[in-house]
């Protein structure tokens, strides 16, 4: 238990400070407004007390100051009979409370300790909330540009209010990313509610997003929340937003618009506080265009568009997501560079799904110990002849544009480095740097 006192007159601050040492209350005084604002970038205190009138700083800039500071630390102030409004609008502003000059002993402990309670309370909401963010943010990995700019953009988001459209190729993990955007987001210790809009009928969606009334349609046997107003004062998060009936957009651009949403069979809309999160692997635009999507819902929702990256884009990630997908089926195998080196050349169209139950299958069939080459299932190994299948052209191949092709891209992983990347072409240097000269590619 700590209390700051600021109170410049001297006789008062020893006193009560002299009275809260004896009740057992660490204390600190300080008799200016400067002095208690030096205090204050210091440290935290378990309470505030401070006199409203001081010299040179008022005990209200201070508690302005205070309140950005350490948000939950209670703040009383102590004012004379003629200050009482000043007092009051502080109350008003958030402090905890005022005490009246001259005051009791006893009243002084007695609001004192009240306050120290509620700091703690406070305190302890402070840490579950961030526990809750932390639990509620998904561990993300990587290091690949592409990764990077995403999550830039994310970071970037998460703090706002702002709609979100999460673009991306089936497999990529749209949804962690959304759950990323509300796990860094002041709602982090809210609700997520995550809806398949592929997966509910036509004749159901309004209901499920809006709600009902009892007897609104048969079957209604009684009232339903909705989605959205589960979601009250978290993320609504709207996977395959594109399937989404026109007739319910309209309604979600109300929606979006206007914060407030009315129930099917019900007489007046009800404000609600949801964020919503879309995600799509559709054009949108171009189903704007031809009429399939609204034009205006996709403005709405584009507000913040986050494109998540195929996992072709970002192959350097590849070993991390490995580590990270072996923790994550607690699995005691490492894998070998060989096995490393097939998943990272592999084609990966289902990109990350596909990638994280190819390590379980992995996890599951090992069991333990060092994963090797042999190990990796021959759809994921990466070589030649799987990684270079593919539709040849009636009118002839360029086989000279091709290698010249082939090596470029292995010069761009390697690099630069002429040695490991005809390593990895498996041909002499000797031979790389011939081809090189011969197609000018130095």
């Amino acid at each position: 238990m700590s209390v700051l006192i600021i109170e410049d007159n001297v006789s008062l601050a020893t006193l009560i400070s002299m009275y809260l040492s004896g009740e057992g209350i660490e204390n600190e005084v300080v008799h200016n407004g400067f002095e208690g604002m030096a205090r204050l970038n210091e440290r935290e205190y378990d309470v505030l007390l401070t006199d409203i009138r001081l010299p040179k700083i008022s005990g209200t800039e201070i508690f302005e100051k205070a309140k950005t500071l350490y948000p939950d630390m209670p703040v009383i102030i102590m004012t004379a009979f003629g200050n009482i409004p000043d007092a009051v609008k502080a109350m008003r502003d958030g402090a905890y409370d005022y005490i009246t000059k001259p005051f009791e002993n006893d009243d002084l402990l007695k609001t004192i300790k009240k306050a120290i309670e509620v700091s703690s309370i406070r305190k302890e909401n402070s840490r579950l909330k961030q526990y809750m963010k932390d639990v509620n943010t998904p561990r993300m990995a990587g290091h690949s540009p592409a990764y990077l700019a995403m999550i830039k953009l994310a970071d970037t988001v998460a703090p706002t209010d702002a709609p979100v459209l999460i673009t991306g190729e089936s497999g990529t993990g749209k949804e962690l990313t959304a759950r990323y955007i509300h796990g860094k987001s002041r709602r982090a210790d809210k609700q997520f509610i995550a809806v398949n809009c592929a997966a509910i009928p036509e004749q159901l969606f309004e209901s499920e997003l809006f709600g009902h009334k009892k007897g609104a349609f048969t079957g209604a046997d009684r009232d339903f929340k909705g989605r959205i107003a589960e979601a009250e004062g978290g993320t609504l998060f709207l996977d395959e937003i594109g399937e989404m009936p026109i007739t319910v957009q309209v309604k979600l651009l109300r929606f979006l618009q206007e914060s407030e949403i009315q129930p099917v069979g019900a007489g007046l809309p009800v404000k609600v506080n949801t964020r919503v999160i879309a995600a799509t692997n559709k054009d949108l635009k171009s189903m704007s265009e031809k009429g399939t999507f609204r034009e205006d819902l996709y403005y709405r929702l584009n507000v913040f568009p986050v494109e998540v990256p195929q996992l072709s884009r970002r192959r350097e990630d590849i070993a991390e997501l490995v580590e990270l997908f072996s923790k994550k089926y607690g699995s005691k195998v490492t894998f070998s560079a060989e096995a490393l080196s097939k998943l990272e050349n592999a084609q990966w169209k289902g990109n990350i799904r596909e990638l994280e139950n190819t390590v379980y299958r992995i996890c599951i069939l090992k069991g333990q110990g060092v994963v090797a080459g042999e190990d990796v299932p021959t759809e994921a190994s990466g070589d030649f002849a799987y990684s270079m299948n593919m539709v040849l052209p009636e009118d002839g191949l360029d086989l000279e544009e091709m290698e010249k092709t082939i090596i470029a891209r292995a010069l761009i992983k390697f690099g630069g480095n002429k040695s490991r990347t005809a390593k990895y072409l498996n041909i002499p240097r000797h031979v790389l740097l011939y081809r090189l000269e011969k197609y000018d590619m130095e």
